[in-house]
């Protein structure tokens, strides 16, 4: 039967897609912080690891709401993952914010298939 999604539970491959994308760039993110790239002033620190933070948050909340895309938990998850990825994309869209953007969208066509009841893949 072609066509057919595979049995067992639902995975949102859009969300997978987002979770990947948001990672790759906390790891980014995260590299450069380490090398010294990032803040240097001397009230850096406290903005500096509340990204931190959020940028290893984001591809979390993103890979675990994926593989629950039907449940309201897994939405929730994915929505949040979503407006995050969307918010710090826009304020670093002059440096790291484009690749965001681009996991924003995945993030964003998971949660609507989810919403609407579609075939997530």
């Amino acid at each position: 039967m072609r066509g057919n999604p595979p049995p067992g539970p639902r995975t949102s491959r859009a969300g997978l897609a987002a979770a990947a994308l948001s990672g790759a760039v906390a790891v980014l993110y995260l590299s450069l912080i380490v090398q010294g790239g990032v803040g240097g002033g001397d009230g850096d620190g406290p903005r500096v690891a509340l990204f931190a933070v959020l940028f290893a948050a984001l591809p979390v909340l993103a890979f675990v709401g994926s593989f629950r895309p039907d449940r309201k938990d897994g939405i929730r998850m994915l929505v949040a993952a979503a407006l995050g990825m969307t918010v710090l994309g826009v304020l670093g869209i002059f440096t790291i914010g484009l690749p965001l953007l681009l996991a924003a969208a995945c993030a964003w066509g998971a949660v609507i298939r989810s919403v609407r009841g579609g075939s997530p893949y």
